[in-house]
């Protein structure tokens, strides 16, 4: 693959990462709780569909990870853009329980298939030795979804409500995503090509007899920081707010946590290749710690808010990053899709009841340090998996 078709192919799927992560991620933190409202369910309710949602991304990733290795990325995500029109549609007409769940269980799906991992399986089979620094831009645009599309939710509910807000959502999935994902994405046999240079990446370095407990820890590691950072996303706003900031304040502050991850994104891009993408990881997975360790100290002080924005932004930028360059340095790209599919559902599935389990934080005056306290110790537990796993290289 040449190197104008690989920086054509980044900022096309940079974009419909913006815009997929923004619709089916991030924007049920703000119109969360309109929803709530119109349809009369509580917090758990509807965090527990937006849960099973990411369960059933969990039980499908490996899946599409397959099937972008056999049949390429261009035919996988193109019909994931057609899935996520289809969900965020379903959702805009809900006026059920049950339907809001059977809605959310078509968006589950929809996100395994055009989010960061199969955007990372497609971006493997055509960058070759360039693999590294092509996620780093990728990663560098994908950043933006929150900066993007919380304030852009936020417009959205006032000027249209929720309903609306989604249908648009869902007209960008068919109008923007699915011609970027049909033009741009090579057509591709699912073989990966990595050039003599990259022979030693292709095959990664870790022997066989360590690759096994190598993959858990770092399953466990990826799943422990998942965990954190889907309830930060999806409950930041009244976390904020709970830790007396005011709403429009809440989500000032949480428009930074976009461009934090592309600050971090940046500077991995900058000085990433003098250090092993292993101690990147590390360094990132650290950063988290402290940031919670912020947040617990937060009470009102909007400066010590965007510190943590800050620290949470840099390390989930950087982390992601981590989640497509680590396995690759240690497992090979040989058959790239089933590896990071297998290796992303515990963290998904760690995504998916993480909104339920910490639904309390979705209502401002339940916030407790003591949630706070048991994802401080979940951040612990993620840096000394990582370490298990890596040390091994």
């Amino acid at each position: 693959m040449t190197r104008s078709t690989v920086w054509r192919l980044v900022p096309a799927l940079g974009l419909t990462q913006i815009v997929s992560w923004g619709t089916l991620y991030y924007s049920i933190a703000v119109l969360g709780a309109s929803m709530r409202e119109e349809l009369g369910i509580s917090a758990a309710m509807l965090f527990g569909a937006y849960s099973l949602a990411l369960l059933i991304s969990a039980l499908t990733a490996p899946f599409v990870g397959r099937a972008i290795d056999r049949h390429g990325g261009r035919a996988v995500m193109s019909a994931g853009s057609v899935s996520a029109a289809l969900a965020l549609f379903l959702i805009a007409q809900v006026h059920s329980t049950i339907a809001l769940f059977l809605a959310w269980s078509v968006a589950g799906v929809a996100m395994a298939m055009t989010m960061y991992d199969a955007a990372f399986a497609t971006l493997s089979q055509h960058s070759g030795t360039r693999y590294r620094k092509a996620l780093t831009a990728l990663t560098l645009m994908g950043g933006l979804a929150s900066t993007a599309f919380w304030p852009a939710s936020l417009k959205g509910l006032e000027w249209f409500g929720w309903r609306d807000t989604l249908l648009i959502f869902a007209a960008l999935e068919i109008a923007l995503c699915l011609p970027l994902h049909l033009l741009f994405i090579p057509p591709s046999t699912g073989s990966v090509d990595h050039g003599k240079a990259g022979a030693a990446e292709g095959r990664g370095n870790l022997p066989p007899a360590k690759r096994r407990a190598a993959f858990v820890w770092l399953a466990i590691a990826f799943a422990f920081n998942g965990f954190i950072v889907s309830v930060l996303t999806v409950h930041l706003i009244t976390l904020l707010q709970g830790k007396g900031l005011s709403l429009a304040t809440a989500v000032w502050v949480g428009t930074f946590f976009g461009p934090m991850q592309v600050a971090g994104r940046l500077l991995e891009f900058a000085i990433g290749r003098r250090f092993a993408s292993r101690s990147i990881g590390m360094a990132a997975l650290s950063l988290l710690v402290v940031a919670v360790v912020v947040l617990l100290a937060l009470n009102g002080q909007v400066a010590l808010a965007l510190l943590f924005a800050v620290l949470f932004g840099g390390s989930n930028g950087v982390v992601t990053i981590v989640r497509g360059t680590v396995p690759a340095e240690l497992f090979g790209r040989a058959g790239y899709g089933g590896t990071l599919g297998n290796l992303a559902a515990p963290a998904l599935f760690a995504r998916a009841i993480a909104p339920f389990a910490f639904a309390p934080l979705a209502v401002a005056e339940s916030a407790t340090a003591a949630g706070l306290l048991v994802l401080l110790a979940m951040a612990v537990l993620s840096v000394a998996s990582f370490g298990f796993a890596v040390k091994r290289a």
